[in-house]
């Protein structure tokens, strides 16, 4: 794995942390290369004011920024709601993974094109159908 992709990842992750102190996440870079949001973590009195959307806008714009396909699997693990959850980042532009599991594809749930022309070709090759 590209060592600049690592760190980028964990640059944007420090920095949404640094920019909302009461959202916790892990990023990451996976085969492919795919942004994956590992876990995010907002406060349940914290929720429901917009910080979570303006955390995905901000994550989702710097993958398309850089023209990187995003991947994420939503769970209830930390007190959420999963088919709440997955409603909410499809209004990102997620949608479920059609190819998980096959050799070279992401391994979460859903996946996000990146809103970039220049990636149109690296879309294609992904599956992604939205």
């Amino acid at each position: 794995m590209d060592q600049s992709a690592t760190s980028w990842a964990d640059a944007l992750a420090e920095e949404i942390q640094t920019s909302y102190p009461s959202v916790r996440l892990e990023l990451g870079i996976d085969r492919g290369p795919y942004l994956v949001l590992f876990w995010i973590l907002l406060p349940k009195d914290k929720r429901g004011n917009g910080i979570g959307t303006r955390v995905m806008e901000h994550i989702t714009a710097a993958a398309d920024l850089r023209g990187v396909p995003m991947t994420l699997s939503p769970s209830g693990n930390f007190g959420g709601d999963p088919d709440r959850l997955e409603a909410f980042y499809r209004r990102f532009g997620f949608v479920t993974n059609t190819r998980r599991g096959e050799i070279g594809s992401a391994r979460e749930s859903m996946i996000r094109a990146p809103r970039n022309p220049a990636a149109a070709d690296d879309v294609r090759a992904l599956g992604i159908r939205e």
